[in-house]
């Protein structure tokens, strides 16, 4: 329903914020994870969300970032963890230790968070284990540039620091590169050789 709240940040604690949007103050729950990179009180902010609605309850939860949003949302789809609990585990551990001790299977680190059990610490990792794998080797393949852009990149760089237009560049450097069969192996300073011959 809510993807994100934009606005002027009115009140924080560790557990909780208001945000001024408009002239509606909109009060979210936030994991100390988030709160500890907040700015003070009247300063802009941008806080990504997550929107719970039960019988008992309505309840917006906010993140600085989407991998928190992520991580909870995972956690939440846990049998026998709630949002609360959820958020627990995320201002109990940073996100980068979170994500490593379910990989590797640290119970002791997990059930080390006040409010979690053994119990629910194998379920974590039993249940998020495999997409939290899945999910950080998507991450490193669409991060990780190509040789081939890579090299692009560096000779498009450097044909424009010698006064090149970058269109006209980047038109030079790709028809080398679909001239070549192999070039993989060839290295940023003899594609910019052979692209000064079409610029």
């Amino acid at each position: 329903m809510y993807n994100y709240i934009s606005g002027t940040l009115s009140e924080k604690s560790p557990a909780s914020v208001t945000i001024d949007a408009h002239g509606v103050g909109y009060q979210l729950t936030i994991p100390l994870s988030t709160y500890h990179r907040l700015s003070e009180a009247g300063s802009k902010i941008k806080l990504l969300t997550h929107f719970v609605v039960r019988d008992d309850l309505q309840q917006l939860y906010g993140f600085l970032t989407a991998e928190e949003r992520e991580l909870f949302r995972l956690l939440i789809g846990v049998s026998g963890v709630g949002p609360k609990m959820a958020m627990t585990v995320l201002s109990g551990i940073g996100i980068p230790q979170l994500k490593q001790a379910i990989v590797d299977g640290a119970v002791p680190v997990l059930s080390a968070i006040s409010g979690i059990g053994r119990k629910t610490a194998e379920r974590i990792i039993v249940e998020l284990r495999e997409k939290i794998i899945l999910d950080e080797e998507c991450h490193r393949t669409s991060k990780q540039p190509t040789v081939n852009e890579t090299l692009m990149e560096d000779s498009l760089q450097a044909l424009v620091s010698l006064g090149y237009k970058k269109q006209d560049a980047k038109a030079a450097i790709q028809k080398v590169l679909s001239l070549r069969d192999h070039h993989d192996k060839m290295d940023v300073e003899e594609l910019i050789r052979h692209s000064l011959k079409y610029v």
